[in-house]
């Protein structure tokens, strides 16, 4: 268990190399898994399908049986409303100005359009109609007010406000939906650094996600902290940290890295990670080390409340799937021999089974939604307090943003590095 240190416990590391995606009818299935042991707890608390025990004021929610029964599960459009990026459309003649490459966000506005970010080129941010028409476009390479250097992550806020974060602690910039600028402000990279080191704790690179109230979460790392001389598997130990805008620091444990080899070839085929996600309202985040079945939640000032359990068997990673990376691996990256990366993994890689969680997101109604299959495009979906709901496969298998009655899909041809968007209608049944 994890508060100060998660080793040994289980975003946004890198993600899994993408796969070229095809867009399959929607099948919805629940499944049922048997439930785990807890020791050390008292309390217990008999939930439908789940069993909540209290250790010290943390809930503990051991998930036996998904909430949904039969007509309760959410469900998502068989076919895509609307499509953007001619994805659907690779290797067609086509006009190009309509292709994307490293979408960094999109998101609606309240009228239906969809603002996407984009850093290639010297369009920044592309706003769409539905229907795939252009709309409008601003923003472009720079330092000056209302142009970007690098931007990284993208929000629309009440309002229609656009909020674009450039790389590293840049500049936040707020615009209408026109491209008008609003304001901007800089991030005081004195006062950050400042807030956030200690003689174990410095800050990371960049904003790992941010929130709508202005603050962001980001990862720290451990300056004196060094990788083993020795050839094998390691996991650099990671910190996630909230900084709010008076730049006080909450904290959310220590955790461990994306999974690496040591020495020039460090990339490892399906390798674990941790991955923290935050959002709802009050606002709660979520982090997970991703070798076994288990997040913990917090409040947005760092207080443990729950660790979140599935009994959930890991899956093997097959022959055809391992062969499959290791040619990804070999065809994106480049090394003057791959004997000694093939010969390590011989050697010191003896995990056959996948991360047990790839990814995390918590939607604007503060569900939490846990990839558990990339390759099948299967999410679970939790409530905020911990309990199950239930499992189902989605049209894609990551998203760029998830609504209240639609999601955008994220699509991605690995053969023609084309990305595209998918809008699906998403049925949550009333609740």
């Amino acid at each position: 268990m994890s508060g100060g240190s998660a080793s040994g416990i289980a975003g946004i590391g890198n993600a899994a190399p993408p796969r070229r995606i095809r867009v399959l009818p929607l099948v919805v299935a629940v499944f049922a898994w048997p439930a785990v042991a807890c020791d050390g707890t008292h309390g217990h608390e008999q939930l439908p399908g789940a069993i909540v025990r209290d250790s010290a004021g943390v809930q503990i929610v051991e998930n036996r049986l998904p909430l949904w029964g039969p007509g309760d599960e959410w469900t998502f459009g068989h076919e895509p409303e609307f499509s953007l990026g001619d994805y659907f459309a690779a290797g067609a003649a086509q006009d190009s100005s309509h292709l994307f490459w490293r979408v960094r966000g999109v998101a609606p506005l309240s009228d239906g359009r969809l603002v996407v970010l984009t850093p290639e080129g010297d369009r920044k941010v592309v706003i769409f109609e539905r229907s795939g028409a252009f709309s409008n476009s601003f923003g472009r390479r720079g330092r000056g007010p209302g142009e970007f250097f690098n931007p990284q992550h993208l929000q629309v806020l009440e309002g229609d406000t656009i909020v674009v974060w450039d790389f590293m602690f840049g500049t936040v910039a707020r615009f209408n939906p026109h491209g008008n600028l609003l304001g901007e402000r800089r991030i005081d990279l004195g006062a950050l650094i400042e807030a956030v080191r200690t003689p174990t704790r410095g800050p990371g690179e960049t904003i790992y996600q941010p929130l709508p109230d202005g603050s962001f979460l980001m990862e720290a790392v451990r300056p004196d902290w060094r990788p083993p001389d020795e050839w094998g598997l390691y996991r650099p130990p990671t910190g996630y940290v909230r900084i709010d805008t008076t730049y006080a620091v909450h904290g959310f444990g220590w955790w461990d890295g994306q999974e690496y080899f040591h020495g020039d070839y460090s990339w490892v085929p399906f390798p674990l990670r941790s991955i923290a996600a935050a959002g709802g309202s009050p606002a709660r985040v979520y982090v997970t080390n991703g070798d076994r079945y288990e997040i913990h939640q917090y409040t947005a000032t760092g207080t443990l409340t729950r660790i979140i359990r599935r009994g959930v068997e890991p899956r093997p990673i097959t022959a055809e799937e391992l062969e499959d990376r290791i040619q990804t691996v070999q065809q994106n990256f480049t090394a003057p021999s791959w004997t000694r990366w093939e010969r390590a993994l011989d050697e010191h890689w003896k995990r056959r089974t996948h991360p047990a969680i790839e990814g995390m997101r918590v939607d604007p109604r503060g569900y939490l939604w846990v990839l558990d299959d990339y390759s099948a495009s299967q999410w679970s979906v939790f409530d905020s307090r911990g309990r199950w709901l239930g499992s189902m496969t989605t049209p894609t298998p990551s998203f760029y943003w998830i609504g209240e009655d639609f999601v955008l899909g994220a699509l991605f041809d690995l053969s023609t590095g084309v990305q595209g968007m998918a809008g699906y209608c998403l049925d949550r049944k009333g609740m």
